[in-house]
Protein backbone atom coordinates (compact mmCIF):
# COMPACT_ATOMS: atom_id res chain seq x y z
CA UNK A 1 0.00 0.00 0.00
CA UNK A 2 2.90 2.34 0.65
CA UNK A 3 6.61 2.57 -0.05
CA UNK A 4 9.19 2.34 2.71
CA UNK A 5 10.53 5.75 3.65
CA UNK A 6 12.20 6.67 6.93
CA UNK A 7 12.34 10.10 8.56
CA UNK A 8 14.21 12.79 6.67
CA UNK A 9 17.16 14.54 8.35
CA UNK A 10 15.10 17.45 9.65
CA UNK A 11 12.40 15.18 11.10
CA UNK A 12 15.00 13.00 12.76
CA UNK A 13 16.60 16.03 14.44
CA UNK A 14 13.16 16.98 15.77
CA UNK A 15 12.67 13.42 17.00
CA UNK A 16 16.03 13.50 18.81
CA UNK A 17 14.91 16.62 20.62
CA UNK A 18 11.59 14.98 21.53
CA UNK A 19 13.23 11.78 22.77
CA UNK A 20 16.30 13.14 24.57
CA UNK A 21 15.00 12.08 28.02
CA UNK A 22 13.73 8.66 26.97
CA UNK A 23 15.54 5.40 27.68
CA UNK A 24 17.21 3.77 24.65
CA UNK A 25 14.55 1.06 24.50
CA UNK A 26 11.63 3.50 24.71
CA UNK A 27 13.31 5.81 22.21
CA UNK A 28 13.62 2.94 19.73
CA UNK A 29 9.99 1.99 20.31
CA UNK A 30 8.80 5.56 19.64
CA UNK A 31 10.95 5.83 16.52
CA UNK A 32 9.56 2.62 15.06
CA UNK A 33 5.96 3.83 15.53
CA UNK A 34 6.65 7.28 14.08
CA UNK A 35 8.52 5.76 11.15
CA UNK A 36 5.58 3.43 10.51
CA UNK A 37 3.32 6.48 10.28
CA UNK A 38 5.81 8.27 8.01
CA UNK A 39 5.93 5.28 5.68
CA UNK A 40 2.14 5.24 5.49
CA UNK A 41 2.15 8.91 4.51
CA UNK A 42 4.50 8.17 1.60
CA UNK A 43 6.01 11.54 0.61
CA UNK A 44 4.16 13.84 3.01
CA UNK A 45 6.16 15.49 5.80
CA UNK A 46 5.09 14.81 9.37
CA UNK A 47 4.34 18.45 10.16
CA UNK A 48 1.84 18.70 7.29
CA UNK A 49 -0.45 15.80 8.15
CA UNK A 50 -4.16 16.36 8.56
CA UNK A 51 -6.72 14.79 10.81
CA UNK A 52 -7.88 12.78 7.79
CA UNK A 53 -4.36 11.33 7.34
CA UNK A 54 -4.35 10.37 11.00
CA UNK A 55 -7.77 8.75 10.87
CA UNK A 56 -6.87 6.77 7.73
CA UNK A 57 -3.69 5.56 9.41
CA UNK A 58 -5.48 4.43 12.56
CA UNK A 59 -8.09 2.63 10.45
CA UNK A 60 -5.25 0.97 8.55
CA UNK A 61 -3.40 -0.33 11.62
CA UNK A 62 -6.65 -1.60 13.14
CA UNK A 63 -6.76 -4.13 10.28
CA UNK A 64 -3.18 -5.28 10.83
CA UNK A 65 -2.43 -5.19 14.55
CA UNK A 66 -3.91 -6.26 17.88
CA UNK A 67 -6.03 -3.70 19.72
CA UNK A 68 -3.40 -3.21 22.40
CA UNK A 69 -0.75 -2.47 19.74
CA UNK A 70 -3.06 0.00 18.00
CA UNK A 71 -3.66 1.78 21.29
CA UNK A 72 0.10 2.00 21.88
CA UNK A 73 0.79 3.36 18.38
CA UNK A 74 -1.96 5.98 18.81
CA UNK A 75 -0.63 7.04 22.23
CA UNK A 76 2.93 7.38 20.96
CA UNK A 77 1.90 9.48 17.97
CA UNK A 78 -0.44 11.62 20.06
CA UNK A 79 2.42 12.31 22.46
CA UNK A 80 4.83 13.15 19.64
CA UNK A 81 2.38 15.57 18.05
CA UNK A 82 1.72 17.21 21.41
CA UNK A 83 5.46 17.90 21.50
CA UNK A 84 5.35 19.36 17.99
CA UNK A 85 2.50 21.64 19.05
CA UNK A 86 4.25 22.67 22.27
CA UNK A 87 7.42 23.52 20.33
CA UNK A 88 5.31 25.42 17.76
CA UNK A 89 6.13 23.24 14.79
CA UNK A 90 2.36 22.87 14.31
CA UNK A 91 -0.67 24.74 15.62
CA UNK A 92 -2.96 21.83 16.47
CA UNK A 93 -2.36 18.18 17.26
CA UNK A 94 -4.24 16.36 14.44
CA UNK A 95 -4.60 13.20 16.53
CA UNK A 96 -6.87 15.01 18.97
CA UNK A 97 -9.63 14.60 16.36
CA UNK A 98 -9.12 10.85 16.01
CA UNK A 99 -10.77 8.39 18.36
CA UNK A 100 -8.29 6.40 20.38
CA UNK A 101 -8.51 2.62 19.77
CA UNK A 102 -10.33 1.19 22.77
CA UNK A 103 -8.84 -1.76 24.61
CA UNK A 104 -10.56 -3.47 27.49
CA UNK A 105 -8.26 -4.48 30.35
CA UNK A 106 -10.75 -7.04 31.60
CA UNK A 107 -9.50 -10.56 30.90
CA UNK A 108 -11.76 -13.23 29.44
CA UNK A 109 -11.58 -17.01 29.15
CA UNK A 110 -9.69 -16.48 25.88
CA UNK A 111 -6.79 -15.04 27.91
CA UNK A 112 -6.52 -17.70 30.63
CA UNK A 113 -5.71 -21.40 30.63
CA UNK A 114 -7.68 -23.54 33.06
CA UNK A 115 -5.98 -26.01 35.40
CA UNK A 116 -7.05 -28.84 33.08
CA UNK A 117 -5.45 -27.05 30.11
CA UNK A 118 -2.23 -26.47 32.03
CA UNK A 119 -2.23 -30.17 32.87
CA UNK A 120 -2.52 -30.97 29.15
CA UNK A 121 0.52 -28.79 28.59
CA UNK A 122 2.46 -30.54 31.35
CA UNK A 123 1.61 -33.89 29.73
CA UNK A 124 3.49 -32.95 26.53
CA UNK A 125 6.61 -31.53 28.17
CA UNK A 126 8.50 -34.78 27.57
CA UNK A 127 8.31 -34.05 23.83
CA UNK A 128 10.44 -30.91 24.28
CA UNK A 129 14.17 -30.66 24.87
CA UNK A 130 15.30 -29.83 28.39
CA UNK A 131 15.87 -26.13 27.77
CA UNK A 132 12.40 -25.68 26.32
CA UNK A 133 10.84 -27.62 29.20
CA UNK A 134 12.47 -25.24 31.67
CA UNK A 135 11.22 -22.24 29.72
CA UNK A 136 7.60 -23.46 29.68
CA UNK A 137 7.56 -24.38 33.38
CA UNK A 138 9.33 -21.14 34.34
CA UNK A 139 6.70 -19.07 32.50
CA UNK A 140 3.80 -21.06 33.96
CA UNK A 141 4.99 -20.98 37.56
CA UNK A 142 6.43 -17.45 37.84
CA UNK A 143 4.10 -15.43 35.61
CA UNK A 144 7.16 -13.49 34.42
CA UNK A 145 7.32 -11.30 31.34
CA UNK A 146 9.12 -12.63 28.26
CA UNK A 147 11.88 -10.03 28.49
CA UNK A 148 12.44 -11.03 32.13
CA UNK A 149 12.97 -14.64 31.09
CA UNK A 150 15.20 -13.67 28.17
CA UNK A 151 17.40 -11.51 30.42
CA UNK A 152 17.63 -14.04 33.27
CA UNK A 153 21.23 -14.67 34.38
CA UNK A 154 22.66 -17.35 36.64
CA UNK A 155 23.39 -14.72 39.29
CA UNK A 156 19.60 -14.19 39.53
CA UNK A 157 18.87 -17.72 40.81
CA UNK A 158 19.31 -18.34 44.52
CA UNK A 159 18.85 -21.05 47.19
CA UNK A 160 18.45 -20.30 50.89
CA UNK A 161 19.55 -22.35 53.90
CA UNK A 162 16.19 -24.18 53.95
CA UNK A 163 16.51 -25.23 50.31
CA UNK A 164 13.88 -22.80 49.09
CA UNK A 165 14.57 -21.60 45.58
CA UNK A 166 14.21 -18.01 44.38
CA UNK A 167 14.87 -15.87 41.35
CA UNK A 168 15.29 -12.15 40.84
CA UNK A 169 13.11 -10.67 38.12
CA UNK A 170 12.65 -7.22 36.65
CA UNK A 171 14.64 -4.03 36.88
CA UNK A 172 14.40 -0.75 38.74
CA UNK A 173 11.12 -0.27 40.58
CA UNK A 174 9.85 -3.59 39.24
CA UNK A 175 12.80 -5.61 40.54
CA UNK A 176 11.58 -8.36 42.85
CA UNK A 177 12.53 -11.71 44.34
CA UNK A 178 10.03 -14.50 43.67
CA UNK A 179 9.90 -18.07 44.85
CA UNK A 180 10.49 -20.85 42.34
CA UNK A 181 8.31 -23.94 42.11
CA UNK A 182 10.33 -27.04 43.23
CA UNK A 183 9.77 -28.75 39.88
CA UNK A 184 10.98 -25.67 38.05
CA UNK A 185 14.21 -25.72 40.03
CA UNK A 186 14.61 -29.47 39.43
CA UNK A 187 14.40 -28.84 35.69
CA UNK A 188 16.93 -26.03 36.00
CA UNK A 189 19.32 -28.50 37.66
CA UNK A 190 18.71 -31.03 34.86
CA UNK A 191 19.32 -28.28 32.31
CA UNK A 192 22.63 -27.37 33.94
CA UNK A 193 23.68 -31.02 33.96
CA UNK A 194 22.76 -31.42 30.28
CA UNK A 195 24.69 -28.22 29.46
CA UNK A 196 27.81 -29.49 31.21
CA UNK A 197 27.66 -26.88 33.99
CA UNK A 198 28.61 -27.46 37.60
CA UNK A 199 25.90 -28.72 39.94
CA UNK A 200 26.30 -25.75 42.29
CA UNK A 201 24.94 -22.53 40.80
CA UNK A 202 27.55 -19.82 41.12
CA UNK A 203 26.64 -16.17 40.49
CA UNK A 204 27.66 -15.13 37.00
CA UNK A 205 26.71 -12.71 34.24
CA UNK A 206 26.00 -15.60 31.84
CA UNK A 207 22.46 -15.85 30.53
CA UNK A 208 20.48 -18.86 31.69
CA UNK A 209 18.83 -19.52 28.33
CA UNK A 210 21.03 -19.70 25.27
CA UNK A 211 20.95 -21.04 21.70
CA UNK A 212 23.51 -23.04 19.78
CA UNK A 213 24.54 -19.90 17.93
CA UNK A 214 24.27 -17.31 20.69
CA UNK A 215 24.95 -16.84 24.40
CA UNK A 216 21.40 -15.54 24.84
CA UNK A 217 17.90 -16.17 23.57
CA UNK A 218 15.37 -13.76 22.03
CA UNK A 219 11.69 -13.01 22.60
CA UNK A 220 11.01 -14.52 19.19
CA UNK A 221 12.79 -17.75 20.17
CA UNK A 222 10.61 -18.01 23.27
CA UNK A 223 7.39 -17.36 21.37
CA UNK A 224 8.25 -20.13 18.92
CA UNK A 225 9.00 -22.53 21.79
CA UNK A 226 5.70 -21.66 23.48
CA UNK A 227 3.80 -21.97 20.21
CA UNK A 228 5.24 -25.45 19.64
CA UNK A 229 4.35 -26.60 23.16
CA UNK A 230 0.81 -25.23 22.94
CA UNK A 231 0.32 -26.87 19.55
CA UNK A 232 1.47 -30.24 20.90
CA UNK A 233 -1.08 -29.87 23.71
CA UNK A 234 -3.88 -28.92 21.32
CA UNK A 235 -4.02 -25.41 22.79
CA UNK A 236 -2.98 -23.29 19.81
CA UNK A 237 -5.55 -20.63 20.66
CA UNK A 238 -3.27 -19.38 23.45
CA UNK A 239 0.06 -17.54 23.34
CA UNK A 240 3.01 -16.81 25.64
CA UNK A 241 1.39 -13.77 27.30
CA UNK A 242 -1.51 -15.94 28.44
CA UNK A 243 0.76 -17.81 30.88
CA UNK A 244 1.11 -14.61 32.90
CA UNK A 245 -2.64 -14.04 32.88
CA UNK A 246 -3.21 -17.66 33.84
CA UNK A 247 -0.83 -17.44 36.78
CA UNK A 248 -2.67 -14.40 38.13
CA UNK A 249 -6.16 -15.84 37.63
CA UNK A 250 -5.41 -19.29 39.05
CA UNK A 251 -3.51 -17.95 42.08
CA UNK A 252 -6.40 -15.56 42.85
CA UNK A 253 -8.93 -18.35 42.43
CA UNK A 254 -6.98 -20.57 44.83
CA UNK A 255 -6.88 -17.90 47.53
CA UNK A 256 -3.81 -15.74 46.97
CA UNK A 257 -4.11 -12.15 48.18
CA UNK A 258 -4.10 -9.36 45.60
CA UNK A 259 -1.03 -7.87 47.28
CA UNK A 260 0.81 -11.20 46.87
CA UNK A 261 0.04 -11.26 43.15
CA UNK A 262 1.12 -7.64 42.82
CA UNK A 263 4.49 -8.46 44.36
CA UNK A 264 4.92 -11.65 42.34
CA UNK A 265 4.17 -10.09 38.96
CA UNK A 266 5.58 -6.62 39.54
CA UNK A 267 2.27 -4.79 39.15
CA UNK A 268 2.31 -1.13 40.14
CA UNK A 269 -1.09 -1.51 41.82
CA UNK A 270 -2.83 -4.52 43.39
CA UNK A 271 -6.12 -3.37 41.89
CA UNK A 272 -4.94 -4.71 38.54
CA UNK A 273 -6.44 -7.93 39.91
CA UNK A 274 -9.90 -6.63 39.03
CA UNK A 275 -9.09 -7.45 35.40
CA UNK A 276 -9.50 -11.13 36.25
CA UNK A 277 -12.86 -10.99 38.02
CA UNK A 278 -14.76 -12.46 35.06
CA UNK A 279 -12.49 -15.49 34.56
CA UNK A 280 -12.06 -16.80 38.11
CA UNK A 281 -14.88 -19.29 37.68
CA UNK A 282 -13.13 -20.77 34.65
CA UNK A 283 -9.87 -21.66 36.35
CA UNK A 284 -11.33 -24.26 38.75
CA UNK A 285 -11.96 -24.63 42.04
CA UNK A 286 3.06 -16.06 48.70
CA UNK A 287 1.49 -16.81 45.10
CA UNK A 288 3.50 -19.75 43.80
CA UNK A 289 2.75 -21.67 47.01
CA UNK A 290 -0.92 -21.68 46.04
CA UNK A 291 0.01 -23.43 42.82
CA UNK A 292 2.56 -25.74 44.42
CA UNK A 293 0.11 -26.96 47.07
CA UNK A 294 -2.81 -27.61 44.73
CA UNK A 295 -3.40 -31.33 44.30
CA UNK A 296 -5.19 -30.88 40.97
CA UNK A 297 -2.09 -29.57 39.19
CA UNK A 298 -0.08 -32.39 37.65
CA UNK A 299 3.11 -30.33 37.92
CA UNK A 300 3.03 -31.00 41.67
CA UNK A 301 3.40 -34.73 41.02
CA UNK A 302 6.75 -34.23 39.27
Amino acid sequence: MYTTKGLDDYEYEVFKSFSRKLSPTTKHDYLSKITLFKEFLENKELVYVTKHDCKKFIDYIKEKYAKSTCEKIYSYLHSFYNFLMKEEYIEINPFRYVEKPAVTRIKTKDDVLSIQEINKLIDVLHKLNIRDRVIIVFLITTGCLLNELVNLKWKDIMVDEKDNYYTKLGKGRKERIVKLHPYCFKLIEDYRDYSGLEEIITPSEDFVFTTQKSNSITDRNVRLIVSKALSLAGLSQYSAKDFRHSFAAIALRLGAEEEDIKNQLGWSDKYYAIRYKYVLNFVDSESVDYLANNENLKINEK
